[in-house]
C-alpha cells in the first residue's frame, strides 16, 4: 500500500502542474491550443518525425515493393487503371487501403503519392498518439509518450513500405481517441459516431483489428457492468460501425458464405467454413507467449530479434519499472474497479495489451512486429512512465521551471532514443535492394509483351504488378481460396492458354518441379533475359517457343 501511495501521490503532484492545460489569453480554440507549452514543445516533436519519416521516403521511393505490398497494389492498379489482368483480390481482406490507393492510379499520381501518404500517416500516428494520451492522462505524459513513437525502430522501418498496418493503426488510433470522448468521458454523440466510423475505417483497412472489440466490451463490462447494454450511446456506434463493413461483409460473402461464421473459422479455428478453410491451427501454448517474449526487440531494435522477457536493454528496463509503478494501484486496488476510474484506465490497458498479445500469438506466431502497432502508444506510455513520475521531485530539488525540466526530458528521451533510429536506417539500408529483380523482370516483360499476354511466375504479386500483365503462379493458385495443382496441370494450362514468359528466381520457396522445369523443357523455354551474376543468376525469363513441336508433344505425354 506505501507504492500505491507514493504513486498516487506522484501522480497528483504532477497533475497540478498543468497550468498551461486551463489558463489561456485567446477565446479562439485554436490559438488557445497554440498557447499550450506542451503543445508547442510537441509541434517540435512532430516536426521531427516528420523529417524522420522524409529521409525514410527518399531511401526507400524507388525501391521494389515486397509480396505483402504488392498483395494490395496490383489490386489497386488493377482498379484505378482499368486492367483486363486476373483478379488477385483476397475477399477475407478489407479493401478500402488498395480502394484508396487505386485513386492515385486513377488520377494519375500513383505509387510515390502512396508511399507519401504512408510518411503523413506515419507522422499521423504521432500525433494520435499524443492526443489521446492527452485524453486519457495529461499533456506531459502524452508528451513523453509521443517522444519513443516517434523514433520507434518499427514506424520508422515500415514507413518505407506501403502496407497497410500504419493506416489503419492511424485510423483506429483515432477509434480509439473518439471512443474515450464519448463513452469514457460523455462528451458527446458526435464521438460515439466518429467512433463507430474510425473502428470501421480501420477494420475495412486491416480486418485484424476487429480483435480489439473484446476490449471495449471488458472495459464496458467494467465500467457499467450489464448497463452498458442500454447505453444508447454504444448502439449509435455499433450501427454506423454495422452499416460502413456492409460492402465488406457482402463482397465477402460472395466467395465465402456467411461472413461471420467465416471469420469465425478461418481466424479462430471455430466451426467450418463454406470453402472449406481453415486459416488458423490449434497453437503450441508456447505460441501464445511469442509477442511477450520479443518485447525488448520490440522496444529497442538493438536486442536480438529472439530476445527473451530476460534481456534487459535501456528502454526495456525502463519497462519494467513503468509496468509496476503504472498498475501498482490496479493490481493493489482491483476490489476498487469498479468504482475507481483510475482503475478502469489502467486495466483497459492492461487488458488492452495482454489480450492482444495472446490473440496475435494464436493467430501470427511466425511473429511480425508490426502488428502490435496499435498497442505500441501504451507500451511506450508505460516505458516513459518512471520519467514523468520523477520530473516533479527533480522540479522540487532544483527549483526549475516546468519548461525546463520537460525539455531536459525530452533531449534525454531523444538520447537514449538514438540507437532506435539508427537500427532502424540500418535495416533500411539492408533491405533496399530485396526484390530489386522482380521489379525489374516485370518492366522488362510490360516492355516486351502485349496487355494481353499470360505470364507464368513466382513472386505472383510483385510481377503483375510490375508488368501489369495477367499472370499465374507454378501452382496456378492465384488467391488463397484456390486448391494448388502440380506439374501436370501447369502442362494442360499451358497447352490450352499458351502463356508467353516463364519467370523463375531464387527469391520464393517453390516446389522442386518448378525449378527443374526449365531444363526439362529446353526446348519449349529459350532464356531470353537473367538479373544477378552469370555464375548465379537471381532470377530468370524464358519465353515460350511454340513452334518447337517436339517440345510440345513432350509437352502433351
Amino acid at each position: 500500500m506505501i507504492q500505491e501511495k507514493e504513486t498516487l501521490f506522484a501522480e497528483e503532484l504532477i497533475n497540478k502542474e498543468h497550468p498551461t492545460e486551463h489558463k489561456t489569453k485567446s477565446k479562439n480554440p485554436i490559438a488557445k491550443w497554440f498557447q499550450d507549452d506542451y503543445n508547442k514543445f510537441f509541434l517540435v516533436i512532430l516536426a521531427i518525425s516528420f523529417v524522420i519519416r522524409i529521409i525514410v521516403y527518399t531511401k526507400t521511393k524507388t525501391q521494389a515493393v515486397w509480396w505483402d505490398a504488392a498483395d494490395y497494389l496490383v489490386s489497386a492498379k488493377k482498379w484505378g487503371l482499368g486492367l483486363n489482368t486476373l483478379d488477385l483480390w483476397y475477399y477475407r481482406r478489407g479493401f478500402l487501403w488498395p480502394l484508396i490507393e487505386s485513386a492515385f492510379f486513377k488520377i494519375g499520381l500513383g505509387e510515390l503519392s502512396i508511399r507519401f501518404t504512408i510518411v503523413l500517416l506515419s507522422t499521423g500516428i504521432v500525433l494520435a498518439t499524443y492526443l489521446l494520451i492527452s485524453e486519457m492522462f495529461n499533456k506531459k505524459l502524452a508528451l513523453l509518450t509521443s517522444i519513443p513513437v516517434a523514433f520507434s525502430w518499427i514506424f520508422i522501418f515500415f514507413t518505407g513500405r506501403p502496407l497497410t498496418n500504419l493506416p489503419a493503426t492511424f485510423f483506429f488510433l483515432l477509434a480509439l481517441l473518439f471512443f474515450w470522448k464519448s463513452y469514457m468521458k460523455n462528451q458527446g454523440n458526435k464521438y460515439y459516431i466518429l467512433f463507430g466510423l474510425f473502428f470501421a475505417l480501420s477494420a475495412l483497412i486491416r480486418m485484424q483489428y476487429l480483435m480489439f472489440g473484446v476490449a471495449f466490451l471488458a472495459i464496458a463490462i467494467v465500467k457499467e457492468k450489464y448497463k452498458f447494454i442500454f447505453n444508447k450511446g454504444l448502439w449509435i456506434s455499433i450501427l454506423i460501425f454495422a452499416l460502413v463493413m456492409i460492402p465488406q461483409f457482402y463482397l465477402q460473402s460472395t466467395k465465402f458464405g456467411n461472413p461471420i461464421l467465416d471469420l469465425a473459422t478461418y481466424y479462430l479455428g471455430i466451426g467450418g467454413s463454406s470453402s472449406g478453410e481453415v486459416g488458423v491451427q490449434l497453437a503450441k501454448f508456447s505460441d501464445l507467449f511469442v509477442y511477450f517474449n520479443n518485447l525488448p526487440y520490440i522496444l529497442d531494435a538493438n536486442q536480438s530479434g529472439y530476445s527473451t522477457l530476460f534481456v534487459l536493454s535501456p528502454l526495456y528496463g525502463l519497462f519494467i519499472m513503468g509496468f509496476i509503478l503504472f498498475f501498482a494501484d490496479l493490481f493493489l486496488g482491483f476490489d476498487k474497479i469498479f468504482k475507481n476510474q483510475r482503475t478502469q484506465k489502467k486495466f483497459f490497458i492492461f487488458f488492452w495489451t495482454l489480450s492482444a498479445f495472446l490473440f496475435l500469438g494464436y493467430i501470427a506466431p511466425h511473429l511480425e512486429q508490426r502488428y502490435i502497432m496499435p498497442i505500441m502508444p501504451f507500451l511506450f506510455l508505460i516505458t516513459v512512465y518512471p520519467i514523468y513520475l520523477l520530473t516533479p521531485h527533480i522540479k522540487k530539488k532544483f527549483k526549475l521551471e516546468s519548461r525546463t525540466i520537460m525539455l531536459v526530458a525530452s533531449i534525454a528521451l531523444i538520447i537514449l532514443l538514438i540507437p532506435n533510429y539508427n537500427a532502424g536506417m540500418n535495416l533500411i539500408d539492408s533491405k533496399k535492394q530485396g526484390y530489386q529483380e522482380i521489379k525489374l523482370a516485370g518492366e522488362w516483360i510490360k516492355a516486351n509483351s502485349n496487355p494481353d499476354d499470360i505470364i507464368i511466375g513466382g513472386s505472383l504479386p510483385q510481377l503483375s504488378y510490375y508488368s501489369e500483365r495477367t499472370a499465374y503462379p507454378f501452382h496456378l493458385a492465384y488467391r488463397r481460396d484456390i486448391e494448388q495443382k502440380g506439374e501436370k496441370e501447369l502442362n494442360e494450362f499451358i497447352l490450352e492458354n499458351r502463356p508467353k514468359y516463364f519467370s523463375i528466381s531464387i527469391y520464393e520457396r517453390e516446389k522442386d518441379w518448378a525449378f527443374a522445369y526449365p531444363n526439362n523443357n529446353q526446348g519449349l523455354l529459350i532464356p531470353v533475359q537473367a538479373y544477378g551474376s552469370q555464375q548465379q543468376p537471381v532470377l530468370v525469363i524464358y519465353r515460350f517457343d511454340y513452334s518447337n513441336k517436339e517440345a510440345l508433344n513432350k509437352l502433351r505425354s
